[in-house]
């Protein structure tokens, strides 16, 4: 079965549940209780079950609930003692009742099933369960690494972290990473804060409790006493519109909206903040703090700076989407509970407008684009108050296909509100265009727009299981193409019936890791269980089917034009980015692939990896240990040396040239961890990291000699290369290039240009020249390549071809240039193609000529492109919704017609 990349960290387990593997259901017209056929395979609870049961039980639908579950321990095969009732939803007659699962004591993650009963002569009947369980947990919850040194690992090892501004972490404990070995032992952190580019972290970080590696990191941002009174608000179109507001004691009012429903039971408001241009990290997460004031006016007019900040269109566009839960779906606020609403506005990055808007886990935030308040789209608003709805209900998690699911859900109810309150027909093709309005009239909306829910993409043909390093996984790329499913459900049903069915669906049925064949279910199920005609039912596969979602979609993508060295691989730099990009080592015939892939997890093995082979022949060779995390190889003709992380220490570690003998310590000091090891002709550079932060180049000769090449106090160095005698690294914060001589022992320094926001963000050398990638740019990413002489940097030129790219890995060889691209909207999910790997000579590159060619022909992305002698390539492609690594001993040089 193809794998989506967080599944595959998180194993097999997790893989069959969370794409549907089992239905075990009985159709619509059933009048019977369909019989349970086997069970699933071992590792995991069937991801959705129905008409089990031949009768109510008695009891509260969760003691109901309870009752079913034990008495089928069979299919489900987990302790009822193991599963926690978190909370239960009514509608009705019916209700869900969802349940985390717990290993002695200690949460699962992503581990939640949901139960869902109806009333029946004075009991409950369980119609349905759906969800993820995990059935061979065995992992000791004994820590063999402690929290605080879990932490310092953590800012040691995971490169999301380096620079963020205005830091905070909060410790969350212990949590159980399911896998095929019976689970891994985490701690799990969430820091929050901003990027050097100005964008927006809310990091959560998994420590693996026996190794002290970073199991799992993903940005978890959700990316766009007074008394009632009434005024009037200037919106940014100029517009005028009634506002709910209050009067304070002293005169002024506020915006603060004490009329709704909620308010007399809980107290809850919608309350409107202006930040004043405070920058979003000392925003972002949290309660709203006493230095962010509420949007105020003096009189009962809001404009002038309450217009140009976005507050009075925030204020306006929060209550309507309040109001349209609160009657088309019957949801009391963002938290079901009549829980307070808030909005801040006006948020900055370094003085200048934060281009952006996002839901923290407690609040909307909005920036400006261009000068426009985010919060003029009342898709936009809906979209993010749309993702604290589904925290509070599905929580699906925010990487791969549960991330796509979630912004497709986003997407949809946010212009499901928007086409209501402008009048749009669901026909009209501009339905389904999402920030259309977020150009304030200056733009044409199609030119506008960020996504098209009619953009008719299909699974089989257009998902792209991209890596985690961008768009967590293709969030957004992706989500059109199950967004477009439940859009054009809407357009063949009636639109309130629609709604309430997609609610219904991550409400009562979705859970953190369900992906889009569990979505195609939980519809199918929330229809049913609001007794939709057989022609509804119809429309609603028909939909699915349209877009190519349908059992076993995964496997049947496109096709690639190379030869699979590595399937399935989870890049390890997906997890530490600080490990080189690139999809293998290259040394002669022999490669070395760093994955965090099931291959060593299948053989009762380490999370993360090494496999060692040589071009056109097997078998490969498996470096791996049970309790530690082995990743960012480098080899030349003697040895293989990689990075070994574990409880007692990281050092750096080596076999043979392919891979063969024993795994045999080459440097790993108590007071010190050494990691982004480089060998070359004998020679082993390395990163050596001590407790007060200081990160200084290492060099151990052939001789066996060892010298700290950065000796001065402060050193911070990372991106480390070696080759041809000369080693170079990223100094300082990043924004100097240093090259070092090793015969000489001489060190030069250069300062990047636009050193404000650029970094450095890889390096490479070849026998005469060295080549970085610098990136940066504010808010919007940018890439550049710049190159010198290895003997004078201050003849660094930046190079005419490639230009206009984001995030481009490239690697380079004495012969050739090769780099993938991305479309510069890839991020914000605009992708008009995947990327691609074009190759040209070196000379021609370094002399500005643009002849680029393509190395492949594969209908998916290609990414991480690794060169080796002649015209030897291998890269990561995912034509067949995984992510392989693929090679060739030649180009393919076009591939039109």
């Amino acid at each position: 079965m193809r794998r989506t990349n967080v599944q595959r960290m998180l194993a097999t387990g997790v893989v069959a549940a969370a794409t549907g593997a089992a239905l075990l259901t009985a159709p619509a017209w059933a009048e019977e209780p369909v019989p349970a056929p086997a069970a699933e395979p071992v590792g995991v609870a069937p991801a959705m079950t129905q008409g089990l049961d031949k009768g109510p039980r008695p009891g509260t639908p969760a003691e109901a609930a309870r009752a079913h579950l034990k008495a089928h321990a069979d299919i489900y095969r987990v302790p009822v003692s193991d599963l926690k009732a978190v909370k239960t939803t009514k509608d009705g007659a019916q209700s869900s009742v969802r349940f985390q699962q717990k290993h002695h004591g200690v949460p699962v993650f992503g581990a939640e099933y949901a139960v869902q009963t109806r009333s029946a002569d004075g009991g409950q009947q369980v119609t349905s369960a759906t969800g993820t369980l995990y059935t061979d947990l065995t992992v000791s919850t004994t820590p063999r690494v402690g929290e605080a040194l879990a932490r310092q690992r953590m800012f040691g090892l995971d490169r999301n972290l380096a620079g963020v501004r205005d830091a905070r972490t909060e410790a969350h404990g212990l949590s159980v990473l399911p896998d095929a070995n019976g689970g891994r032992l985490a701690w799990h952190f969430t820091v929050t804060g901003g990027r050097a580019n100005g964008s927006p972290l809310r990091q959560e970080v998994y420590v693996d409790a026996a190794v002290g590696g970073i199991a799992l990191s993903y940005n978890n941002i959700d990316a766009a006493d007074a008394a009632p009174a009434r005024a009037t608000g200037v919106r940014v179109d100029g517009s005028e519109a009634a506002l709910d507001v209050n009067k304070e004691t002293d005169g002024s009012y506020t915006l603060v909206d004490s009329t709704r429903a909620m308010y007399p039971t809980t107290g809850g408001q919608i309350r409107t903040y202006d930040a004043l241009r405070k920058n979003y990290t000392l925003v972002a997460g949290g309660p709203v703090t006493d230095d962010i004031p509420l949007a105020a006016s003096a009189s009962d007019r809001f404009d002038g700076v309450n217009t140009a900040s976005g507050a009075v269109d925030a204020h306006l566009n929060a209550a309507k989407v309040y109001e349209y839960y609160k009657d088309q779906i019957g949801r009391d606020g963002v938290d079901g509970k009549g829980g307070t609403i808030y909005s801040v506005v006006n948020v900055a990055s370094n003085g200048k407008d934060y281009a952006n808007a996002f839901w923290d886990g407690s609040k909307m935030v909005y920036g400006h684009m261009d000068g426009v308040p985010l919060s003029v789209g009342l898709d936009v608003v809906g979209h993010e108050m749309t993702h604290g709805v589904t925290e509070h209900s599905a929580g699906l998690v925010y990487l791969n296909q549960s991330g796509a699911l979630n912004e497709a859900i986003s997407d949809y109810f946010g212009n499901a509100m928007e086409t209501a309150d402008k009048g749009i027909a669901m026909s009209d093709p501009s339905s389904g265009l999402i920030g259309e309005y977020l150009c304030n009239g200056t733009k044409p909306l199609e030119e506008c727009a960020l996504r098209d829910l009619n953009d008719g993409r299909n699974a089989q043909k257009d998902y792209e299981p991209i890596t985690l390093d961008i768009d967590n996984g293709g969030v957004h790329y992706n989500s059109t193409i199950v967004g477009g499913a439940l859009w054009d459900m809407r357009k063949n049903l009636d639109p309130k019936l629609a709604d309430q069915i997609v609610y219904r669906s991550a409400q009562n049925y979705l859970t953190p890791l369900s992906g889009f064949t569990d979505m195609r279910n939980a519809v199918t199920l929330a229809a049913q269980s609001l007794k939709v005609s057989a022609a509804d039912l119809a429309a609603i596969d028909k939909a699915f089917d349209d877009h190519g979602i349908e059992q076993g979609w995964e496997q049947k993508g496109g096709t690639h034009d190379g030869t699979t060295i590595g399937a399935d691989v989870l890049p390890a730099y997906e997890v530490y980015s600080g490990v080189d990009e690139q999809a293998a080592q290259i040394n002669g015939d022999v490669y070395a692939i760093s994955h965090g892939d099931a291959i060593a997890w299948d053989q009762g093995s380490a999370a993360f990896g090494i496999t060692v082979g040589r071009f056109g022949k097997k078998p490969t060779h498996e470096l791996a240990q049970k309790d530690a995390y082995l990743l960012d190889p480098s080899l030349d003709d003697d040895r293989v040396v990689f990075t070994r992380i574990a409880a007692d220490g990281i050092g750096i570690y080596g076999t043979g040239a392919k891979g063969q003998g024993a795994i045999k310590k080459l440097v790993d000091r108590p007071d010190a961890d050494e990691t982004e090891p480089v060998t070359d002709n004998g020679a082993l550079a390395y990163l050596s990291t001590t407790a007060d932060g200081e990160q200084d180049v290492m060099l151990r000769k052939a001789d066996g000699t060892t010298v700290n090449v950065t000796p001065e106090a402060g050193t911070k160095a990372s991106r480390l290369a070696m080759k041809h005698g000369t080693i170079a690294w990223a100094g300082g914060d990043g924004t100097y290039v240093c090259v070092y001589d090793i015969a000489s022992g001489t060190t030069q320094t250069k300062r990047i240009s636009g050193f404000l926001f650029n970094y450095v963000s890889d390096i490479q050398i070849t026998a005469d020249r060295v080549f970085w990638r610098e990136t940066g740019g504010f808010l919007i990413p940018s890439t550049s390549f710049v190159s010198a002489p290895l003997g004078d940097l201050s003849k660094a030129a930046k190079l005419r071809y490639p230009s206009n790219v984001y995030v481009a890995q490239f690697s380079v060889s004495d012969e050739y240039f090769a780099y993938s691209t991305y479309d510069l909207w890839g991020a914000l999910g605009a992708w008009t193609e995947p990327g691609k790997v074009r190759v040209a000579k070196t000379a021609d590159v370094v002399a500005g000529v643009d002849a680029f060619s393509r190395v492949s022909c594969s209908s998916g992305a290609q990414l991480a492109p690794s060169l080796g002698d002649g015209q030897r390539i291998a890269w990561l492609d995912t034509s067949a919704a995984a992510t392989d690594v693929v090679t060739r001993a030649t180009f393919a040089g076009t591939c039109e017609g």
